[in-house]
């Protein structure tokens, strides 16, 4: 797998709308299988009381998800090559 040069950062004003959840390359692709279920799948994003949680291993990093927050709640952050 490619290594990243971005992460995506969380702040804690999160209000829970799911629009990034939708949004998600990762999410949507799953989303598309036939045998999807949304309380096993291994989502790249999903609310979670109330709260957007991401899960850094299966993140690509596009950064769709920033860019989609009407709160700003997400941020790409830019990691230096070594």
């Amino acid at each position: 797998m490619a290594k990243k040069n971005k992460r995506i950062e969380q702040s804690d004003i999160c209000i829970g709308c799911g629009i990034c959840v939708s949004i998600c390359p990762v999410n949507t692709k799953l989303e598309k299988k036939d045998e999807f279920d949304p309380d096993d799948a291994q989502l790249a994003i999903k609310v979670y009381s109330g709260k957007a949680v991401l899960d850094e291993e299966t993140c690509i990093a596009c950064g769709a998800c920033a860019r989609i927050c009407p709160v700003e709640s997400l941020t790409i952050i830019e990691i230096p090559s070594e």
